[in-house]
């Protein structure tokens, strides 16, 4: 008889990229704009017979918006000590006011015409699949609403197709 062992999920998610909580920047570009927005939540899976990534963005972002026109994406992950002041700075900014990645001091990069940021250790390059929003009546725990989709400011879910992973 074999006698299964506990493991802990962090121990399966280390890799080249993490999907942990760790914050990593969503850009998109649409009509010769670009822009990115900080995001914590997401990850890697295997649905339709695709490899897919997931993420999710509030309505309204302004890098939604440009995710929506061109249906195409970029994840960068990069190093959180070094960059904690151009994270704080794209938290801040809406890039509807102002070019904030260049504020931040970051650069924007192409790979086949989807917008990536260049300083990033890894990048996933995706076009989306699907798309959903959030709804109240869809939460089985309803604290979930309360806690984290506050004033009605609903997340929207992407999956989107791995076209690219690139790693440094």
């Amino acid at each position: 008889m074999h006698v299964f062992q506990p493991v802990d999920p962090v121990d399966i998610e280390q890799g080249a990229y993490t999907f942990d909580g760790t914050k990593f920047l969503v850009t998109a570009g649409s009509g010769g704009k670009v822009n990115t927005t900080t995001a914590k939540w997401g990850g890697a899976g295997f649905l339709w017979n695709k490899r897919v990534v997931y993420i999710f963005l509030r309505g309204g972002r302004y890098t939604s918006e440009l995710l929506d026109e061109s249906g195409e994406f970029s994840l960068s992950f990069l190093n959180q000590q070094e960059f904690r002041g151009a994270f704080k700075y794209l938290e801040a900014v809406s890039g509807r006011a102002e070019d904030k990645i260049a504020g931040a001091r970051l650069t924007v990069n192409y790979d086949d015409g989807i917008p990536f940021i260049d300083e990033a250790d890894n990048v996933i390059t995706a076009k989306v699949l699907y798309k959903k929003e959030f709804r109240e009546d869809g939460f089985v725990d309803k604290s979930l609403v309360d806690e984290f989709e506050k004033n009605g400011e609903y997340h929207i879910v992407y999956v989107g197709e791995i076209k690219k992973i690139m790693i440094r």
